[in-house]
């Protein structure tokens, strides 16, 4: 599987490299924490304000394709190659324009 042929998000795209902990507190104030996982999962948050129609078609057969499943996306900014899936269960939209929408979509590595 691979992310399909589409406009790169646009410069809001953000992301998150997400290793949680387990915390105890303690009566005196103190607080022990230890790694929950051995290894980070990196998650970005992809948003297009301005996408088109057909290439929110195309994401979203995508989307309803992949769902489950790891696939190949290439992060735009550093040209990294990642094998990740979908970090939430939908893909978020509303129109912006004629003819366009706003769209947002999560992606973790596995």
């Amino acid at each position: 599987m691979a992310w399909p042929s589409i406009a790169q998000p646009t410069y809001t795209t953000g992301g998150e490299t997400y290793l949680p902990q387990i915390r105890t507190e303690f009566e005196g104030g103190y607080v022990q924490s230890r790694p929950r996982c051995t290894r980070a999962t990196r998650r970005w948050s992809l948003v297009w304000a301005n996408m088109t129609e057909a290439d929110y078609q195309s994401l979203e057969s995508a989307f309803i394709a992949d769902m489950g499943t790891t696939f190949s996306w290439t992060e735009p900014r550093t040209s990294t190659a990642y094998t990740v899936r979908y970090c939430e269960d939908s893909l978020k939209w509303s129109h912006s324009n004629l003819g366009h929408r706003a769209v947002t979509v999560g992606l973790e590595t596995i």
